[in-house]
């Protein structure tokens, strides 16, 4: 994983049928619009300990590293942090074993901050990504967004204590929260400008030329 610090390049890392009524079924087929969207639970993005404590290598979490790139190419965004979240989760819960925390360890520390560059470039990448995904299911919602805000400051609290916090050689917790804010920020701009073409249509279609919104 060679990328340089705060690029958002590409980091190198190798039925049951139920009889109703005509009204109750002309009431079904109102629909609203957020109950048409099922995005994944934000809750599924938050790694379970079991998987946590099984990668324990650097060559493990470089693998998640990859599958991570992997599923962003193929537009599989919510596959893609959940797997970034489970490599972050274990470098965070294993980082003392992983020689992280301490200069006397088998790498040296060009190697270290190698590593954390390339864990950071990876999430920078990831959320500079802006098309499409691969389907509904795979689609980042505002609430994954916020779940995914708040490990990112629980990993940093953690870290803190080894001085491991918005350094070269460590998690770049500021960053990674202000890529965050910026997709949040954009995403309310969207809807409000969503909301405005609404109201300047339903107004237009009342009153027509009447109207200038």
């Amino acid at each position: 994983m060679q990328c340089e610090h705060k690029d958002t390049i590409e980091p190198d890392v190798g039925s049951t049928t139920i009889e109703v009524k005509k009204e109750e079924q002309k009431d079904d087929a109102l629909i609203k619009p957020e109950e048409t969207q099922q995005p994944l639970p934000p809750a599924e993005l938050i790694p379970p300990q079991s998987t946590i404590n099984s990668i324990t290598t650097f060559e493990e979490i470089q693998k998640q590293l990859k599958s991570t790139l992997d599923h962003i190419e193929q537009k599989n965004m919510v596959s893609g942090f959940q797997t970034l979240s489970k490599a972050t989760a274990a470098v965070v819960e294993h980082c003392e074993q992983l020689g992280l925390t301490s200069d006397d360890h088998p790498y040296n520390a060009i190697d270290r901050e190698q590593f954390w560059a390339g864990l950071n470039n990876c999430w920078l990448y990831a959320l500079a990504q802006r098309h499409e995904p691969s389907n509904d299911s795979e689609r980042m919602t505002d609430q994954h967004l916020y779940n995914l805000r708040e490990m990112v400051v629980n990993w940093a609290d953690k870290l803190e204590r080894y001085g491991l916090v918005d350094y070269e050689m460590g998690w770049w917790e500021a960053d990674i929260l202000a890529a965050i804010d910026g997709i949040l920020a954009m995403n309310y701009a969207a809807a409000q400008a969503a909301a405005q073409t609404v109201v300047a249509q339903a107004a237009a279609a009342l009153f027509g030329d009447e109207v200038n919104l």
